[in-house]
């Protein structure tokens, strides 16, 4: 999620945005560029005069249309965390632990700020690197047999990307990764069955990343996240979203069509919060379990249940772009992302209704609805957020008369509505679970201590 700091300035160059023709959103992008406008317009006159190729300016239409959404870290002090980063794991007598502890005490010693401190890709984004980007993720699509199958559309957001992540710095990780894991690509063993298919080149491409990197299950605080090339393959811990973050760079390095889901609350602490999706050559969305380590097509979490799952986009949500210029509090949701829930859990539209002494408290029409954080711990720590203790927010509505509601929310959860007072996020309805057919059973305080809502929750309401 991007930080508050980001959400101010989001909502500054997006307010052109809304109902506008592309020409002018296209516009507000440049205007975003500030500086480095003339880099931006380079890139599409490039691609009108030197290599007019009509699908290739599309592209970098696309891409710039939508980067004022996408943040790198702005300033030096990146790169000096990089770098210390660099000798930290170059230290062969140092332990997964130690090289861990290290980047962690660095992080909260000196780069704390970071986050806070970003700036739109419009303004850092070189012309080389986005040429670079376009035209070798063109050249995997028109020639790769594993990319083929993709259409235009398709191949906008599942190849063609010059990031996979936000923050991720701006070098060229598809030539560093493809040098690194790209051995099976070019001494393939062929065969009649999965020689050339996008499945078999992905699974390919895994085996040899998962042979090659050093990884222990280090699933704790680790400071700030190596999301450079030269880093995030080298790193010996790390949670399962980088290693997610790390397969889904790597097959696009190579030309494997790929997106990242994720859900903001897992029904087991923080497990199978990201994964990886290939498009196979069938045109079948094909998931991870979770990241490296699981085999591509395996069942998914056969047990799983969540109240959401986003795919991280890259072109921005005209849904959350208007929440964005029209909510007078802003929750930090990510704004390029897609609903996918319904692809993994049977899901429902919830209606609650909203008494009319708690809507007269409310400062605008936006209302939220938080999924119950269930933990394997005996203790559930404070929110971070906004949220009260043991909630998670994971959509959001606007108001119709006494309602709100909220669509493909994943059943078997324990949800609770919120609003704005002017100050803080307020309940506005009794907590409730959405059953598993459907109907939603509200929770009273005679019911709140019952042992029957240890599946959803075991911190008391």
């Amino acid at each position: 999620m991007l930080l508050r700091d980001s959400i101010i300035v989001m909502m500054a160059l997006f307010a052109a945005f809304s109902c506008q023709s592309k020409d002018t959103q296209l516009e507000t992008a440049l205007g975003s560029a500030g500086e480095n406008r003339p880099t931006i317009e380079a890139v599409l006159k490039h691609y009108r005069t030197q290599d007019p190729v009509p699908e290739k300016f599309k592209a970098a239409l696309f891409l710039i249309k939508n980067m004022p959404a996408h943040y790198s870290y702005k300033g030096d002090s990146i790169y000096l965390y990089y770098e210390y980063a660099q000798r930290i794991l170059s230290n062969d007598t140092l332990t997964p632990e130690s090289q861990r502890d290290s980047l962690l005490m660095v992080t909260k010693r000196v780069y704390s700020h970071l986050p806070e401190r970003t700036v739109p890709d419009t303004r850092v984004i070189s012309k080389d690197y986005l040429i670079h980007n376009i035209d070798l993720s063109y050249e995997q699509w028109k020639n790769c047999p594993w990319a083929s199958q993709l259409t235009f559309d398709e191949y906008l957001e599942w190849l063609l990307p010059y990031k996979a992540v936000d923050l991720q710095e701006l070098d060229y990780w598809r030539d560093t990764l493809s040098l690194c894991y790209g051995d099976g690509m070019r001494n393939p063993v062929v065969n009649d069955v999965e020689y050339n298919t996008t499945t078999g080149v992905a699974d390919m491409i895994r085996n040899e990343v998962l042979g090659k990197i050093n990884r222990h299950g280090l699933y704790t605080e680790s400071g700030l996240p190596l999301l450079s090339a030269s880093l995030l393959h080298r790193q010996t811990f790390g949670h399962i979203p980088d290693y997610a973050l790390l397969a889904a760079l790597s097959f696009r390095s190579m030309g494997v069509p790929v997106v990242i889901d994720e859900t903001p609350v897992g029904a087991r602490d923080e497990a199978a919060t990201r994964w990886f999706v290939i498009l196979s050559d069938r045109g079948k969305e094909v998931t991870s379990e979770w990241d490296l380590a699981t085999q591509i097509g395996w069942s998914f979490f056969p047990y799983e249940r969540g109240p959401k799952v986003f795919r991280q986009t890259y072109a921005i949500d005209d849904r959350r772009l208007d929440y964005i210029k029209n909510a007078k509090y802003v929750y930090p949701f990510d704004i390029t992302v897609k609903d996918v829930t319904d692809k993994y859990f049977l899901s429902s539209h919830v209606s609650v209704t909203i008494e009319k002494h708690n809507r007269s408290k409310l400062k605008d029409r936006y209302v939220y609805i938080a999924s119950a954080i269930r933990s394997t711990q005996d203790h559930i720590a404070p929110s971070a957020g906004p949220e009260p203790d043991g909630w998670k927010i994971v959509d959001f509505c606007k108001l119709k008369g006494s309602k709100a509601v909220f669509r493909n929310m994943g059943r078997e959860v324990m949800y609770i509505v919120l609003g704005y007072d002017g100050i803080a996020l307020i309940p506005i309805s009794d907590p409730f679970i959405l059953k598993k057919d459907g109907t939603t059973q509200y929770v009273s305080g005679d019911t709140v201590f019952s042992p029957y809502l240890n599946k959803w929750c075991n911190k008391p309401i």
